[in-house]
């Protein structure tokens, strides 16, 4: 028998705890920066099976993808590139040291283990180093209540996609587990843009007693898919295969007045790319091992939150194209967080990283928190950082028309930004934000005297931009929401806009629900691109839709159904130009709780 009793829902904060902004646990009502927060309720509510589907409806955060499942799909924050923007699971670093951006379809979890995850908006170097040259996309997974829990979920939808994922929590007297397992299967909707993903991972913690804790976790990722082309330049044969294999163990605990956290790390990829039909026929492997290790230290005195630390990282590449490199790095950083008076907090950080290749960086980093009542904040800031070149850039194999540059530079910015936040009482907040970065050295390939392709630090950029993020509970059964995200990214070199760029991006949701148990959400955005080779610079919309409803069966078993539809209208429009995104789809599915 059927119970309409509700299943329980993860409640929504309005000042939710985040960690990515100041590597520490504080509410966002008192950090001096740009921080969207999107919990699990809220990747459920949207009917999302891809994380980028997840990502693109985050204020100032642009996703590029490919199209079909498991294509490549990469975010960009205030018009930067993939690459400038620091992905990190669980404190872990997702960036790839051969192309330095994370394929948002690798994700080595399902997203129902997703506790929520946070994007921070604006430089972040000072306190993470290379790749957080525009922000920090930071993934939490779920933690271990006291009661056990088993989770198991599946969908079918069109072009025969089929996912499944299964996983098992519980805690224990001082020890905690997660189990996790994902299958992913699609036919796709192009010629070769077929999809087999599998997923693990699991975490074993222990309470040490005396405050310590020690966490073993681990994820591992094998998916093969088609590599179809673009429209232009099709490649019906070219297939890629991904094992990726990621560990870390972290201690925590207190050294005196200090609080610990000191965390080891290991990484290993494989990427197999054939092409037998190409013009020239390609079979290459390429294996990259990171080993790295993380030591932070906090320290609160007074009026100050002290934080302190370094890291070390040591990256191998094995490859068939480019052949045996090895490079390592490390760095220091410390950072203050000063409480001036009860309306005025100030940050002051500063990192330094050294690099074994080429010239070292220092990062610098202040912000203001100014509250002027209860309910409205003003903040400010100004940050350096940088991106380091990859092992792709410094060693692309000489050819006849493509070489690597390993003389490169650094690519680095400025980023300044002002904002306003107002609380609109119980219901709901309004953020205002502006902000300029002036970037240079970028790093573009261009061709020489002789037409070989090859990167060079030549290009110097400036974007400025606007951002307004509001969210609204009408009413105890009606919620709605809306962002709006403005550039202007010029090349200050050749005064020309930046490729592939949204001059507006807009996103609106509105949820009814809970209605005898169920509840509606309807999402859609709307983006307009700067022209460019590839583009008219028209916009377009999109819309999708899904509807769930929980259930309780008479032995205490809780299950989710879904129905979503994505892109409603089944509207023709690509993120990457030449690749076409899905049509309409039609997704249904069963979560399970026991």
């Amino acid at each position: 028998m059927l119970s309409s009793t509700p299943v329980p829902v993860r409640a929504a904060t309005l000042d939710p705890v985040v960690v990515t902004a100041t590597r520490s646990a504080r509410p966002k009502s008192q950090l001096a920066a740009s921080v969207t927060v999107i919990t699990a309720d809220q990747i459920a509510a949207t009917g999302a099976t891809r994380l980028d589907e997840v990502l693109r409806n985050a204020v100032g955060l642009q996703t590029t993808s490919s199209g079909p499942a498991g294509a490549i799909a990469t975010p960009s924050i205030r018009g930067s590139e993939g690459a400038q923007v620091l992905v990190l699971l669980d404190g872990i670093r997702l960036n790839s040291p051969q192309n330095g951006q994370f394929n948002l379809s690798n994700l080595p979890v399902a997203l129902s283990e997703i506790e929520r995850i946070e994007v921070l908006r604006g430089p972040a170097s000072a306190l993470y180093g290379t790749n957080a040259l525009a922000g920090v996309i930071q993934i939490f997974t779920r933690t271990p209540d006291t009661e056990p829990q088993t989770t198991l979920s599946w969908s079918e939808g069109r072009f025969e996609t089929r996912d499944l994922s299964f996983s098992t929590t519980r805690r224990k007297d001082n020890m905690r587990y997660r189990l996790g397992a994902g299958l992913d299967r699609s036919q796709g909707y192009r010629t070769n843009s077929d999809l087999d993903q599998t997923n693990l991972e699991g975490m074993l913690g222990f309470d040490l007693g005396g405050g310590y804790d020690l966490s073993l976790s681990g994820f591992y990722l094998d998916k093969e898919n088609g590599v179809p082309g673009s429209t232009a330049w099709p490649s019906p044969q070219a297939r890629q295969q991904d094992k990726n294999t990621l560990a870390a163990l972290t201690l925590t605990g207190p050294a005196g007045p200090l609080a610990i956290t000191l965390r080891q790390s290991y990484e290993r990829r494989r990427n197999d790319y054939r092409d037998p039909g190409g013009w020239t026929p390609v079979d290459d492997t390429h294996i990259v091992e990171t080993f790295g290790t993380e030591l932070s230290a906090a320290w609160q005195r007074g009026a100050h939150n002290i934080l302190f630390g370094g890291d070390f990282y040591d990256d191998k590449l094995d490859s068939t194209a480019s052949g045996n490199h090895d490079e390592n790095r490390w760095s220091l950083f410390g950072q203050d967080q000063i409480e001036i008076t009860s309306r005025l907090s100030l940050l002051l950080g500063l990192r330094y990283d050294a690099h074994s290749e080429f010239n070292n960086e220092l990062s610098p980093r202040a912000a203001a928190l100014f509250s002027l009542t209860e309910s409205t904040r003003l903040r400010a800031s100004v940050s350096r950082a940088f991106r380091a070149p990859t092992l792709n850039d410094r060693y692309w194999p000489a050819t006849s028309f493509a070489r690597g540059n390993p003389d490169l530079d650094p690519e680095t910015a400025w980023e300044y930004e002002l904002a306003l936040d107002q609380q609109l009482g119980d219901r709901g907040e309004l953020t205002l934000a502006a902000f300029r970065r002036d970037a240079k050295d970028l790093i573009d390939w261009r061709a020489d005297s002789s037409f070989v392709w090859s990167p060079v630090n030549v290009n110097e950029a400036r974007i400025w931009g606007a951002e307004m993020e509001l969210d609204l509970q009408l009413c105890e059964l009606l919620k709605s929401g809306a962002n709006y995200t403005y550039l202007y990214p010029k090349d200050r070199a050749t005064d020309r806009f930046l490729d592939n760029k949204a001059r507006h991006q807009v996103h609106l949701f509105l949820e009814v629900g809970p209605v005898k148990e169920a509840r509606l959400r309807l999402d859609g955005r709307y983006l307009k691109y700067y022209a460019d080779a590839t583009r008219d610079g028209t916009g377009y919309v999109v819309l999708d839709a899904s509807f769930s409803r929980p259930f309780v069966l008479d032995n205490g078993i809780t299950f989710d159904a879904r129905i979503t539809l994505k892109n409603l209208l089944d509207k023709d429009y690509e993120e990457n130009s030449g690749y076409p995104m899905p049509p309409r789809e039609l997704f249904a599915g069963i979560t399970t709780y026991f």
